[in-house]
């Protein structure tokens, strides 16, 4: 079965960004989430208003994540989730769970290493509804900005339960999110070295993911697409387009066809 999935770091509501504030741009999330219609969707910096915003619009998805400080922070409306938006009529829930990117990764709230915050990754086990007993993971994360070492470390975390989940049960796994890195930051050239690159399969320069709601295509990716080898990768895009006018957030969506082999 092919599916598409996709990636948007969904740029938290700063009231400063005027016109391009979250209340202003959250129609066109919804006109780009709706024409692209991936059956699985992972959102960074959207916060639970937010969030509840977006539910709203997009009635063919459920959603599963928390805050990155927890539960136990009582879902403060401004708190961070690295949300995963799925399809509910193609896809069944079969397990599902978040850790902090640290060196206690089942603490809520916890940080390490040179981190400016605390980080986190979601994921589920799903299963199609098409095919039954056809499983696979996904994971969705938004490393951190300023430390170095806390991405790599990032990084190295997340292999090891991608490596101990398919050694329990031999699943395909995905790895979708903005990773504030560029491909030859050390961080992503630990995730090339065992999981495949979407963008390995583009005949031309990816360019910059990251915009700051000025458009363009100059630089480098920091959003993205990984998946183990058992998963075929195909059709991957940067969508540039404006959405009503505006660009849905100051970061492109990423997408990419996906086949189960």
């Amino acid at each position: 079965m092919k599916m598409s999935v996709m990636t948007l770091n969904l740029r938290i509501h700063v009231p400063s960004d005027g016109d391009n504030a979250w209340p202003h741009r959250v129609h066109a999330v919804a006109d780009l989430i709706q024409e692209s219609n991936p059956v699985i969707l992972g959102t960074q910096e959207g916060s639970y208003g937010m969030l509840n915003d977006l539910d709203g619009l997009l009635p063919a998805y459920s959603r599963i994540g928390e805050g990155r400080l927890g539960l136990e922070s009582g879902q403060s409306q401004s708190d961070e989730l690295c949300a995963i938006y799925y399809k509910h009529a193609e896809l069944t829930v079969i397990r599902h769970g978040q850790f902090w990117l640290s060196e206690t990764p089942e603490v809520p709230g916890s940080k390490s290493w040179d981190s400016s915050l605390p980080r986190i990754c979601t994921w589920i086990c799903f299963e199609l509804k098409q095919r039954p007993g056809t499983r696979f993971y996904t994971f969705n994360t938004h490393f951190d900005h300023m430390g170095q070492q806390a991405r790599e470390e990032s990084a190295k975390l997340i292999i090891a339960r991608i490596r101990q989940l398919r050694e329990e049960e031999h699943l395909p796994a995905m790895l979708m999110g903005d990773l504030n890195a560029h491909p030859d930051n050390d961080a992503i050239k630990l995730l090339r070295e065992q999981l495949s690159d979407a963008y390995s399969i583009l005949s031309e320069p990816v360019g910059r993911t990251f915009h700051n709601f000025e458009g363009g295509v100059e630089g480098q990716p920091i959003d993205y697409i990984f998946a183990t080898s058992d998963v075929k990768l195909t059709d991957t895009l940067v969508d540039r387009k404006l959405r009503n006018g505006k660009y849905p957030s100051d970061h492109y969506s990423i997408a990419v066809s996906v086949t189960l082999t």
